[in-house]
């Protein structure tokens, strides 16, 4: 098998054991052997399982991927485009959810194993997006848009809302039956509160 598709299979058999395991329950051998390979061809693309573990990171959410999206997420703040914005970002969030639960639930395991990984994901795509958020609602209150509210009470009732949604889905349970929809709702009535 050549080198690079070889890397690709690593990567994803690997994500599909520590999303299923954690970093901590999961051995190289155990990849290796998932791989169909032997631990020192593993060693060849990824010279410690750390290094394999930030791989995965960098392969589900490549930094230009991710660049390109807060470019759009700047790009409706700066019209002041309120509900897009809210609307946008609790829309990604579900989707990426949906597209990728595997990483989301690696991340669950990188955060109680308290792994390095989940400090880097966090300050990597977390930070910034609250980051954005913060300063938006800041900006909208300083123009008599928003009511004063502290701006970070704002973003976690719309992030942690939607991600405590988007988790229990991922985890298969949904016991107050809401939809995405209702969830983007949710959102916009936030964000009615904020400007009555």
């Amino acid at each position: 098998m050549p080198r690079a598709e070889r890397r690709e299979q690593i990567l994803h058999v690997a994500a599909e054991l520590f999303s299923q395991r954690g970093f901590a329950g999961t051995t190289t051998r155990q990849i290796a052997a998932a791989v169909g390979t032997s631990e020192t061809v593993l060693f060849r693309h990824f010279p410690t399982k750390e290094s394999l573990y930030a791989a995965i990171l960098e392969q589900w959410a490549p930094a230009a991927n991710f660049e390109r999206w807060l470019a759009e997420l700047r790009a409706i703040a700066d019209r002041r485009d309120d509900e897009g914005l809210f609307r946008a970002v609790v829309t990604a969030i579900l989707e990426s959810y949906r597209r990728d639960p595997a990483f989301h639930r690696l991340m669950l395991f990188a955060a109680l194993e308290d792994h390095e990984l989940a400090r880097m994901a966090h300050v990597r795509f977390a930070a910034p997006i609250n980051g954005l958020l913060r300063e938006y609602v800041a900006r909208r209150q300083a123009e008599g848009a928003f009511r004063r509210v502290r701006p970070e009470q704002v973003v976690q009732l719309l992030l942690g809302a939607t991600a405590q949604h988007a988790q229990g889905l991922l985890l298969g349970v949904d016991t107050l039956g809401l939809s995405d929809r209702d969830i983007v709702t949710q959102s916009l009535t936030l964000l009615a509160g904020l400007k009555s």
